[in-house]
């Protein structure tokens, strides 16, 4: 039972930040905070701890949808708020991540290329 929850959280860590180390670290974190509680909520401590988020209310919807395939509804219940606030976080969260307009264009090597 206890490898089976060692196992479970060392892979969401793992996906969170994929560095074996980080995701070691973590995982004992986690446990050693609450070794019997529910899996899903210590799952998803080990994810976000892992992650090292910077805007925890943006950042922990992110990282529950994209590291653990959470849906809205299982995301809201663990953060405790509501279906349209963990949408709201991920697209304000999405939406600051984006490059710059241009950005793609003004890096590309073929920008400056001139035929001959």
């Amino acid at each position: 039972m206890l490898e089976a929850r060692i196992d479970a959280l060392f892979a969401a860590a793992h996906a969170a930040c994929g560095d074996d180390e980080l995701a070691a670290q973590a995982t004992r974190r986690v446990l050693v905070a609450d070794p019997h509680g529910p899996i899903d909520t210590l799952t998803a401590r080990a994810a976000l701890l892992a992650a090292g988020r910077a805007d925890h209310d943006v950042d922990d919807a992110i990282v529950l949808a994209r590291v653990l395939g959470w849906k809205t509804d299982r995301i809201a219940a663990q953060l405790h708020t509501t279906r349209a606030d963990v949408r709201g976080r991920i697209a304000r969260g999405l939406r600051t991540r984006l490059p710059p307009p241009g950005f793609a264009t003004a890096a590309s090597p073929a920008r400056g290329a001139h035929g001959s």
